[in-house]
């Protein structure tokens, strides 16, 4: 593969573009400067990529990744009042047409997928797939074994014909519970802890299917392993 094509194909932007790059020495390969943009490379290859002087990891089509979203930022690459959480990964990811899976409420914080598998993206936010989804919930209002028995059991939302039920519910500190759910309606545990009797103050994603937060950093990101992916029913794209 030629390298100014290896360079398109990770997002560094158009053929002209990534020709550019390398023809004013902003490209260096295993340590040395790159001027020949014809240059045959193999992926396998190489060891050490830098693009103006930045390291680059090179990314497999497709790629999965998770973030620690922070509040503050739109799920949206169209935001309207907030900057968009987009702006957390590299733009080369951007460019290559990233999407997330689902979305985060802007003043919702924690586990966030990203891919560029449509099919990733579509079976884990698919209804039909009940894929497990588990909030730490900071309520206004101590946490009661009323709510959780509420909140196990069922409750009515506004403008729904069936209860909805959190798949687990339990205390974690007096105004902390750790909620499940397996639906993803509009603000859906806001509105069933509203309709439990308390109100939530903040909300974070701790796991989502089997995969966990862990100790990630706020604002950071991670690629999946090969392990994760299997366990959410996907090969790895080195398999």
């Amino acid at each position: 593969m030629e390298l100014y094509r290896l360079l398109q194909q990770q997002g560094f932007g158009s053929r002209k573009e990534c020709r550019k790059l390398i023809e004013y020495g902003l490209v260096d390969l295993n340590g040395d400067t790159e001027y020949d943009w014809r240059r045959d490379v193999a992926p396998a290859d190489i060891r050490l990529l830098q693009v103006d002087g930045e390291p680059w990891t090179l990314l497999p089509e497709p790629f999965y990744l998770l973030l620690h979203k922070p509040a503050g930022y739109e799920t949206s690459h169209k935001p309207i009042h907030n900057p968009s959480v987009y702006r957390l990964l590299p733009q080369q990811m951007v460019n290559l047409g990233v999407s997330a899976v689902g979305r985060l409420d802007v003043d919702t914080t924690g586990l966030l997928l990203f891919s560029t598998d449509g099919q990733f993206v579509h079976a884990l936010t698919s209804p039909k797939k009940d894929v497990p989804k588990l909030y730490r919930v900071t309520t206004k209002h101590p946490v009661s074994a009323e709510l959780l028995q509420r909140l196990r059991e069922g409750v009515l939302l506004h403008d729904e014909q069936e209860t909805l039920a959190a798949d687990s519910a339990e205390q974690v500190g007096e105004n902390l519970l750790d909620m499940a759910i397996t639906q993803g309606k509009y603000h859906q545990v806001k509105r069933m802890v509203a309709a439990a009797g308390n109100r939530v103050e903040q909300l974070h994603r701790l796991a989502l299917g089997s995969l966990a937060l862990g100790d990630l950093p706020e604002g950071e990101w991670r690629l999946l392993s090969a392990t994760e992916l299997a366990a959410l029913g996907f090969a790895s794209p080195e398999a």
